[in-house]
């Protein structure tokens, strides 16, 4: 039985529309608040970290002894999640995978369960992997899912991971998972198989076919 992880953000919904630009002005308000910065520098500081270390929070614990907790927290509100809509046809396809899914997050569970819910689909996943989990590493660090892989006691060629971020699949392919890419640009990433949405995984799609067996995906 595979195990089936999916990044939450741009890989389950829209985020760059529904929460990413809300998240962003939390983000430049605490580096204003907490760093003394103007708009200009603290989307700077952002962008900067997010390039160099996978997540802004890295950057900011590395160089600035930020509280992980208290920034997370301030970047997620409750209403963030406010305008995901529901999405009955991911629900329907995440109903019938050939085994247990997992949401696996740079960001926390507490956020991850309100989009999950706001999406009609917290009751289809089996748990949640994010910050706290990881220690607050977060992805592409290998040592996260390495710790995932431990906690789930399974080897990484039973893992299917879908994600939108090219260095989060690369260390995926790495460790072995099978990997999905999230994208709607024509840019593949080698070794994963490119998707507009995770719900077109296991239909037919032109060049490849799939095992329901092995769910390994086969290039022609």
């Amino acid at each position: 039985m595979p195990i089936f992880l999916f990044d939450l953000d741009n890989t389950l919904y829209d985020a760059n529309r529904h929460c990413f630009p809300h998240m962003h002005a939390f983000i430049h308000d605490y580096l204003m608040r907490r760093l003394g910065l103007d708009e200009t520098g603290a989307s700077a500081l952002r962008q900067h970290y997010w390039r160099r270390y996978g997540t802004t929070l890295a950057g900011l614990m590395r160089h600035h002894a930020v509280d992980p907790v208290e920034f997370l927290e301030a970047i997620h509100p409750p209403a963030l999640a406010a305008t995901v809509p529901p999405d009955r046809s991911l629900r329907q396809w995440l109903r019938h995978l050939p085994g247990p899914a997992f949401v696996f997050t740079n960001s926390v569970a507490s956020h991850a369960r309100r989009v999950l819910a706001r999406l009609g689909v917290e009751d289809q996943f089996a748990g949640i992997f994010d910050m706290h989990f990881a220690d607050y590493r977060g992805k592409p660090d290998a040592q996260v899912y390495r710790r995932i892989l431990r906690s789930l006691r399974v080897p990484s060629w039973r893992c299917i991971f879908f994600d939108d971020s090219r260095a989060n699949l690369r260390t995926a392919r790495w460790l072995g998972m099978q990997t999905v890419h999230i994208s709607h640009r024509r840019h593949p990433v080698k070794g994963a198989l490119q998707l507009a949405s995770p719900a077109q995984w296991g239909r037919p799609l032109e060049g490849f076919g799939w095992d329901r067996r092995t769910a390994t995906v086969r290039g022609r």
